[in-house]
């Protein structure tokens, strides 16, 4: 296998889905493109959005890389640096840092591959994204509600056995994701340390109920029911705060719209929102959009249109 003419392919990622923290995520289609080049300086090449990080050893993509050589006993090649190409925003709630994590443990399982390193099922890429690729994601990013996505690609619903036991679903192909992404941080640390440390029973029953129906309406396409999975009571109620006036978009209302609105939620811990459309939104849907957050914020955006990734990580030979 010539690995200087792979290319691996991972989507961003979007965790917690309203009633889902810390156990939902769901790949979208934004991405991040690895591959290996002949080393001429640094160990890392990276060409993208902003702001730039380091392209040396501390890299989160190299070290991850280094990581899946290190589970075989391989050494860390001397003649190769690792080209990125990265279009999913950087600490916005996207899953920037999890795709950087999965590239890198690719592009390792590669390189295994092509030394003949790798055997038996693991040779199966399919079987190696399971079994090999996501545990050392989850080792390293921590959430697997973020890394599993990328991985995997769909609805996840993640660590279940807090063991890295995970199912995935193949989300609806008709509902588009418009994100909207602001041009500010929210760090996760920051986000979780606003959370209760205790939950009323009603709290928790009535989560339990929309984790349920959004399970359930992803399953059977019931779009009533995503709508109301979308809500939350565990999350987004208590940092709505963090958000500027973007925390304005959970309250906006179907009428307000042309295209079938199905709901809003926080994209991980923030400060990017997804509003939930059935089909393509309108012109006049994004304008509207525009609309409403001009009475609530100065801050800049930016909207994206996107759609589920139902593949995760891949390589294009």
């Amino acid at each position: 296998m010539d690995i200087s003419k792979c290319t691996v392919i991972v989507p961003g990622s979007s965790a917690n889905i309203g009633s889902g923290f810390d156990v939902f995520g769901l790949a979208v289609s934004i991405y991040a493109y690895f591959s290996f080049r002949e080393r001429r300086g640094k160990v890392i090449e990276y060409f993208g959005v902003g702001p730039k990080p380091e392209e040396d050893e501390s890299n989160i993509v190299f070290v991850s890389f280094s990581r899946m050589l290190k589970e075989f006993k391989e050494n860390i090649p001397t003649n190769l640096s690792i080209w990125v190409k990265n279009h999913i925003p950087i600490k916005r709630g996207l899953g920037s840092s999890s795709s950087a994590i999965v590239g890198g443990l690719t592009l390792g399982y590669l390189y295994l591959l092509s030394k003949g390193k790798i055997k038996g099922e693991l040779e199966d890429f399919k079987v190696a994204k399971e079994k090999l690729i996501l545990p050392l994601a989850v080792e390293i990013e921590k959430h697997p509600d973020n890394v599993t996505p990328a991985v995997i690609g769909g609805f996840s619903i993640c660590n279940l056995d807090s063991n890295n036991k995970f199912d995935r679903i193949d989300f609806p192909e008709d509902i588009k994701l418009v994100f909207v992404i602001p041009e500010f941080e929210v760090s996760t640390e920051v986000a979780r340390k606003v959370l209760p440390k205790v939950y009323s029973l009603e709290e928790v029953v009535r989560n339990l109920k929309y984790a349920v129906s959004l399970i359930t309406g992803v399953m059977k396409r019931r779009y009533d029911l995503i709508k109301i999975g979308l809500r939350d009571e565990l999350h987004q109620k208590y940092r709505k705060h963090l958000y500027r006036g973007f925390e304005k978009l959970l309250e906006i209302e179907e009428n307000e719209f042309e295209t079938h609105y199905i709901g809003s939620f926080v994209s991980g811990s923030g400060p990017t929102f997804c509003l939930m459309f059935l089909g393509v939104p309108k012109l006049n849907d994004l304008l509207r959009i525009r609309s409403f957050l001009s009475k609530e914020t100065t801050i800049d955006y930016d909207i994206q249109i996107l759609s589920v990734d139902n593949l995760g990580v891949r390589i294009i030979l």
